[in-house]
């Protein structure tokens, strides 16, 4: 009995080593199962092929359905935009239930605010007999509207869009942050965003376009030329195609002078798909000698005649067109 007390002890050791050794390896298998091959694994990878703008790579993970509508924002710089900003507050993993399905609830901040997003998983097998491995249920991807009264284009995250008809509907992963505005050399359109944070989310962004000063400088430009050519007519009471003019029963002795004593104020508004110019309002004046037909006198004529006229604006790549309307 004596002499088998060395073995007794080293078996007892070895025993003691091997299950210590089977039960690191349990921890160690756990571990890396619940860090690496764990549902909230597959809910990283797809925010990190987010936010390097690899849309083919995040499409994979996500198993998403795409719907019929504009692309633009799945791939590439415009993907990387929507992610702008964003801080993952929390990555919470619910328990699995016993279909094998779990949820990942990822919290996070963008767009100055905060928001939540849900990830239904399934479990679908093991790979090495030990490492589950998981795939986000399939969903439908978001959509939203851009819509522009007056135009048929927009920047869309960065990206030039094309709105047929002044509106598209575009898809998006989720979360994003959707932004849409537009500027030219003559409108403009401040920056209309909104967050997109589940695959149920539809929303609509409207673009409100304004004319830039350069197009109200240009328009008023053309104004003052055309009234200036018309108080140009010398020796005219009615300039011909002119807003103003001066009726009397006196006879008018040349030279007849006119001048523009107050210029219309421009003012450009959209309707109906159009660009037009509101009531042009002004007053010239009229200078001459008149004479009295009963009784011969003759007086100055200095006269201020205000006026009201219209004009058709056609504003296109090629230029700025306007057109007076005199009725």
């Amino acid at each position: 009995m004596q002499a088998s007390s060395p073995v007794i002890r080293a078996v007892t050791i070895w025993l003691t080593v091997l299950m210590l050794t089977i039960a690191s390896a349990v921890v160690a298998i756990w571990l890396v199962n619940a860090k690496v091959y764990g549902p909230a694994n597959q809910v990283e990878d797809y925010f990190q092929a987010l936010q390097e703008g690899n849309g083919g790579q995040a499409l994979g993970i996500l198993n998403a359905k795409v719907p019929d509508a504009n692309a633009a924002l799945l791939d590439g710089e415009a993907l990387k935009a929507s992610m702008d900003g964003l801080e993952v507050l929390s990555m919470d993993e619910a328990e699995a239930s016993v279909k094998g399905r779990t949820d990942v609830v990822v919290k996070y901040r963008l767009d100055g605010s905060e928001h939540q997003s849900t990830f239904e998983l399934e479990r679908t097998g093991t790979r090495w007999i030990f490492f589950d491995e998981w795939k986000i249920r399939p969903q439908e991807l978001p959509t939203f509207q851009v819509n522009a009264a007056n135009q048929n284009e927009a920047v869309l995250n960065g990206s030039q869009v094309l709105l047929p008809e002044g509106s598209n509907t575009f898809t998006a992963f989720y979360p994003a942050r959707v932004a849409a505005s537009y500027s030219s050399g003559y409108f403009e359109a401040p920056e209309q965003a909104a967050v997109l944070s589940s695959p149920g989310d539809s929303l609509d962004l409207t673009l409100r376009s304004q004319p830039t000063d350069e197009l109200v400088e240009a328009v008023d430009t053309r104004v003052r030329e055309f009234l200036d050519s018309c108080a140009g007519e010398q020796n005219r009471l009615a300039p011909p195609g002119c807003p103003f003019y001066h009726l009397t029963d006196n006879r008018v002795e040349p030279p007849i002078t006119w001048e523009i004593v107050d210029y219309p104020s421009v003012e450009i508004s959209p309707a109906e798909g159009h660009w037009v110019l509101a009531p042009l309002q002004g007053t010239a004046r009229v200078k001459a000698t008149q004479t009295d037909l009963f009784s011969g006198v003759q007086s100055p004529l200095v006269e201020d005649k205000d006026f009201t006229f219209g004009a058709r604006l056609s504003v296109t790549d090629g230029g700025i067109s306007l057109t007076a309307v005199i009725e």
